[in-house]
């Protein structure tokens, strides 16, 4: 992983003065602190950095070669993508959340009868919905979801560190992989905060070995 500019000068920061709050961090960055969010998340999710609740951010010795940087250069977004449930946009609301709840995820993806990628919807918007509206069961989903071009995604021959990036920039927890058609997205798998985490521990046990 290449780290950008901010992120060099917050690992400089920690090394000098660990254990710093973000606080302070961002007090000496001059950044806000929505801002320093994002990038410390980056550097903590890949191992870079190291947090301790109520101490602050400590560089983590054992990422510290260029071998184990190195690690998540290669990876892309196809090695490490999950299987994506879809739903088309169609569909009554009640049907949408039982596949929530039968493949135990928290985002469908809503696809229009050619397949093609239209919106996205949570839990966060289901509940939204269901609240607003308590005769919601037979709702078309689409009136719930968030709608192209409004959705974040990534594509297959993405770097998986670029797929994280987003992640945490648009604070979602998953995001839908997607192929080209035309002036269209076809949904091909599915990368979230869980399958980064645990790709990031198997490879750091590896690097260990």
């Amino acid at each position: 992983m290449q780290l950008n500019a901010r992120q060099k000068k917050i690992v400089e920061l920690v090394k000098m003065y660990e254990p710093i709050t973000s606080d302070e961090i961002a007090q000496r960055l001059a950044v806000g602190k929505s801002t320093l969010r994002n990038e410390l998340s980056v550097l903590v999710m890949v191992g870079v950095l190291s947090a301790k609740p109520n101490v602050g951010y400590y560089c983590n010795e054992s990422f510290s070669s260029v071998s184990n940087r190195k690690l998540f250069d290669d990876v892309k977004v196809k090695d490490v993508m999950g299987v994506a449930i879809t739903a088309k946009n169609t569909e009554p609301f009640s049907d949408v959340v039982t596949k929530l709840y039968v493949h135990d995820i928290g985002t469908v993806f809503i696809v229009n009868e050619e397949n093609h990628l239209v919106g996205v919807v949570s839990r966060k918007d289901m509940l939204k919905m269901a609240i607003s509206n308590h005769n919601v069961s037979a709702v078309p989903i689409a009136l719930a979801m968030t709608r192209i071009p409004n959705v974040v995604f990534c594509q297959e021959d993405e770097y998986f560190v670029d797929g994280l990036k987003r992640l945490i920039t648009h604070q979602v927890d998953c995001l839908p992989v997607v192929q080209k058609d035309g002036e269209h997205y076809i949904v091909v798998g599915r990368i979230s905060k869980t399958i980064s985490i645990g790709l990031m521990l198997d490879l750091l046990e590896e690097s260990s070995c």
